[in-house]
């Protein structure tokens, strides 16, 4: 009895699966007693490959007409083998040797039977599967037969590293209408001119998924060299052969808007790419194994003697800045500088380890030829599945060079050393991400969404998913998720950040309620205003009220609340059910005065004293409460749709001044409640500008500053709307964001006496090269100290955190490290520019 392997690989419609040198292992175990990939013994002859019956591989839409035969089919599949088996620094060889029929007696395997088959040893070889109708997909797998294209993988094993047994299901459904190769009828007019054309068969473009899912069966996981660029890369969103802004980018063969000559050739597609395009020539190029990364990867698993004697190869770490901490999960690619994409081979640091023995900086690039030149450089997988976790960047991309180190200054990001590969011998190419050790810290955090920060900016609240789970973040304990049941509807905490407003069903009866729990877990529940009988539906479940703010000493909470008026058994009507609440320990939940002609009206947030609430009707009009008073209309004061941002004494409200007469964005208006609501209460402290300081764009993507000057956007739109969504306790520094779904969306900085600036723009000028990769559109929070900032994507479950402790101002060609926001706004005034001088344009 053989040993069962540990699964698995899907590949979807897009294929999926699962890297240690270029296409690297599937599968690694350390049952011989090191951690290696299994392989199959290759010196026993050809490994034999059994395959499927049936009627045919796919019908036509009549459903009885094969479209893809299947003669057809184990001629795609024997082809697959043989470019594996061809290759000539490896000894894998398999060929087809039978039928699953001739094996088991099963003539045809079907979403019945299959379960004979996967989980199931029948015998040493390759067991090629062909589901027909997708049903295997869907009702064995349970996976759209529309989305997933074939499912591979390596099952049983000799207990000593060695494969025995793999399968492969073939879904026949997913094949396109369209691939009909050059079959059919031929033009007697084009004979009669010699006009003869290629003939390639049917089902060529699908061919490249049997090849992909081939590779899976070998132990061949995905792997990252230019597929990325023939699938993913377009003029609005290019991608690199190298680190991005040292070399032109490549567009895929699909973008029309691209210049021909800026596409990457379609056929230097790696074969283990982890997606395909089976309408088009890049299915076709994916059913051949002629690509440098696929060969080193099927001959680093089956090594010939002239492979290991007569190629080259690269080896390295890649550390963090610190220059001590590995980084697993980085995509390493080396190209030949005279032939950068058929001669290439990439490598995921940690793939020899899959995260077994925790962070693995670790790479090695073989098969790579003698005498040739080739650049090193890194940078983030795109997509797709892997063993080893792939990671964000924490640093820009960058080429390897003998000055490699952490300073950004000396070890610059485009400056490239090559490495000439020499038989049988292994280069050294360690590599550090960039990035300062002194001045403005950025830090990517976890796939969570983190919208609170505590006053000195060491404790952050959030949730992940869709409010269902509460997390926390400590910057000496990292992230902790809240016990189960416990989720969040906005991460607010208190000023300490002990203590966090939850949502929490106490009784066990579907409906959760707003409640705080502190860190020795214990809850104290706010109550409702329905009596636990009705609530609100949402992704993050049903709850009879949400949190939505809370004040600095979590003795206050602010939100919204359901009420069954019309005594319906439903609460979620227009009929005023949906109400501004303020909760306190000593009276309660209770409805804040509004104007009951709103569908809903919803209570934001909270000053740290807990005397100012903003909110909002409908998305359509935005509101405050002084000590509980009645409403203000906030508006009709400003132009503004939405409120979101009050520091701690309520004396800075951030308003998103919108001139409703001329339609216009004026600018943020900084309104004082405790001035009233006549123009002394308001400061216009302006905004960022279209075409000075960001783009203004159309829907379509278009630059419109390249027909119009910046004073004709002025005067057409006014200034660039920001959304404020978090203030420092003395109101000096506002953070938001900027833009609109129309235009871009971009992060946004106030710092009184220094005025607006894009936050991508700052840490740029700061040197924090780190962020370079990472779009910074969505701060969210500001500690109370002003010198702490969380954000994240906008519409992404992502967050990062800004460290301003130390900053950088330039004055007269020195770089000076001061504090924020005091520091930097006092060497501003002193005539000082902001950010290093070696930064600045």
């Amino acid at each position: 009895m053989n040993s069962k392997l540990k699964l698995s690989s899907l590949i979807g419609l897009t294929l999926a699966a699962s890297s240690v040198h270029a296409s690297g292992p599937l599968i690694i175990s350390d049952e011989t007693g090191v951690l290696a990939p299994v392989v199959w013994v290759t010196s026993s002859g050809p490994i034999p490959v059994y395959t499927d019956g049936g009627g045919a591989f796919t019908y036509d839409f009549d459903g009885t007409t094969p479209f893809i035969t299947l003669e057809r089919a184990n001629a795609i599949t024997a082809e697959s083998f043989l470019q594996w088996s061809q290759v000539p620094t490896s000894t894998f060889e398999a060929t087809i040797q039978g039928t699953i029929a001739e094996q088991t007696g099963v003539a045809d395997v079907t979403s019945a039977n299959v379960d004979q088959f996967i989980g199931v040893e029948n015998g040493p070889g390759f067991w090629v599967i062909y589901d027909t109708d997708g049903t295997i997909m869907e009702d064995f797998f349970g996976v759209p037969n529309t989305a997933v294209l074939g499912i591979s993988t390596p099952e049983f094993g000799d207990g000593n590293g060695h494969i025995t047994e793999s399968w492969t299901v073939m879904n026949g459904w997913a094949v396109d209408a369209g691939d009909t190769g050059t079959e059919g009828p031929v033009d007697p007019d084009r004979i009669a001119k010699g006009d003869f054309e290629t003939f390639v068969p049917r089902g060529s473009n699908y061919a490249g998924v049997f090849t992909h899912e081939i590779g899976h069966a070998i132990n061949l996981s995905h792997s990252q060299t230019n597929g990325q660029m023939v699938y993913q890369s377009y003029t609005y969103a290019p991608l690199y052969p190298g680190a991005p802004g040292c070399v032109e980018p490549l567009y895929s063969y699909t973008d029309f808007s691209a210049d021909p000559e800026d596409m990457i050739d379609a056929n230097s597609i790696e074969t283990m790419f982890p997606f395909i395009d089976t309408t088009g020539v890049g299915g076709a190029a994916q059913s051949t194994v002629n690509i440098t990364d696929d060969v080193s990867g099927i001959s680093n698993l089956y090594p010939t003697a002239a492979y290991q004697a007569n190629t080259g190869s690269i080896s390295g770490i890649l550390r963090l800045k610190d220059g001590v901490t590995q980084y697993s999960g980085i995509n390493v690619i080396a190209r030949n500088v005279a032939n950068p994409y058929f001669d290439a081979v990439s490598d995921m640091t940690g793939s020899a380890t899959q995260g077994q023995i925790g962070p693995d900086g670790r790479f090695t690039i073989r098969g790579l030829t003698v005498g040739a030149q080739y650049k090193v450089y890194i940078e983030e997988i795109i997509a797709g599945g892997y063993p080893a976790t792939p990671q964000s960047m924490v640093s820009e991309g960058e080429y390897w060079n003998t000055a490699e180190g952490r300073n950004p200054l000396t070890d610059l990001a485009c400056d490239a050393t090559s490495i000439t590969a020499v038989a049988a011998s292994t280069s050294d190419a360690d590599i550090t991400f960039n990035g300062f050790d002194d001045g403005v810290q950025f830090t990517p955090l976890v796939t969570a969404f983190f919208t609170s920060l505590s006053t000195d900016g060491t404790r952050a609240g959030g949730m992940a998913g869709s409010g269902e789970i509460a997390v926390r973040w400590d910057r000496l304990s990292g992230v902790e998720v809240l016990p189960e049941g416990m989720g969040t509807n906005n991460g607010n905490i208190d000023g300490p950040g002990l203590r966090m407003a939850i949502q929490h069903d106490p009784d066990g009866n579907g409906i959760a309620e707003p409640a705080i729990w502190n860190e020795n877990g214990i809850i104290q529940y706010l109550g409702d205003l329905n009596g636990d009988t009705c609530g609100g539906d949402g992704q993050g479940g049903t709850n009879s009220a949400l949190a939505w703010g809370m004040d600095r000493s979590a003795s206050k909470v602010v939100g919204l609340a359901y009420i069954d008026r019309d005594l319906d058994g439903t609460c979620m009507g227009g009929n005023d059910e949906v109400v501004p609440y303020i909760w306190d320990s000593t009276g309660g939940m209770r409805e804040l005065a509004h104007d009951t002609s709103f569908p809903w009206t919803r209570a934001n947030t909270v000053s740290g004293n807990g005397r100012v609430v903003l909110g909002v009707s409908n998305f359509e009009n935005a509101w405050a409460w002084v000590d509980e008073g009645p409403q203000i209309d906030l508006t009709a004061l400003s132009g503004t749709l939405d409120a979101n941002a009050v520091n701690f004494d309520g004396s800075v409200v951030a308003l998103d001044g919108f001139d409703t007469n001329t339609f216009r964005s004026i600018g943020n208006l900084l309104w004082n409640p405790w001035l009233g609501t006549g123009p002394e209460s308001l400061t216009n402290v302006d905004s960022l500008r279209y075409c000075v300081d960001v783009p203004y764009l159309n829907f379509f993507g278009d630059n419109l500053c390249e027909t119009m000057t910046a004073e004709e956007v002025f005067n057409e739109v006014g200034v660039v709307p920001v959304s404020v969504f978090g203030i420092n306790d003395p109101g000096t520094v506002l953070v938001g964001r900027g833009g609109s779904f129309f235009t871009g969306f971009f992060g946004a900085i106030w710092v009184k006496d220094i005025g607006w600036m894009v936050v991508a723009d700052f840490l740029r000028e700061q040197g924090v090269v780190e962020a370079n990769s990472t779009p910074i559109d969505n701060p969210i929070a500001i500690s109370g100290t002003g010198d702490t900032i969380m954000g994240g994507l906008a519409g992404v479950q992502f967050s990062w955190l800004i460290d301003l402790n130390q900053v950088f101002a330039c004055k007269n060609g020195q770089s000076i490290r001061t504090t924020f926001p005091d520091g930097l706004r006092a060497e501003v005034i002193n005539g000082a520019e902001v950010g290093r001088c070696e930064y600045l344009d």
